[in-house]
């Protein structure tokens, strides 16, 4: 019965950390690249900016685990500047709607209540 108690409270306490808190629950590889996917998002979709989540989430990681985080980041921020510099003269429809799903997913994953890590971009207030 106590063991039950302390694991609701441990729980309890969990959940009322704010993220950067309870940041490391991600591997190196992924909170990289989901701050590169941060950092993509914030210059190529309109009214996106990185979240103060994001700007702390490389402070999580030393030696090995940061080399693996800056190696993930490295290889989607050069994805999403591909999507960015899109260019197709004689069609830029799959360019733009390229854009708008990736700023999509970006929001729906990634920005207020997403749903992997919540809170990395935030809106404009414009």
């Amino acid at each position: 019965m106590l063991k039950a108690i302390r694991f609701a409270f441990f729980a309890m306490v969990l959940s009322c950390l704010p993220a950067s808190a309870q940041a490391p629950l991600l591997s190196a590889r992924d909170a990289g690249a989901r701050y590169a996917q941060a950092q993509g998002a914030a210059e190529t979709c309109p009214g996106f900016r990185v979240g103060k989540a994001a700007e702390g989430l490389k402070a999580n990681y030393q030696g090995d685990d940061l080399k693996a985080f800056n190696d993930q980041s490295a290889k989607i921020y050069e994805a999403w500047q591909k999507v960015k510099n899109c260019s197709r003269p004689l069609d830029p429809n799959p360019c733009r709607i390229m854009i708008q799903m990736s700023c999509q997913s970006a929001a729906a994953e990634i920005g207020p209540g997403g749903t992997a890590v919540p809170d990395l971009i935030e809106l404009n207030a414009q």
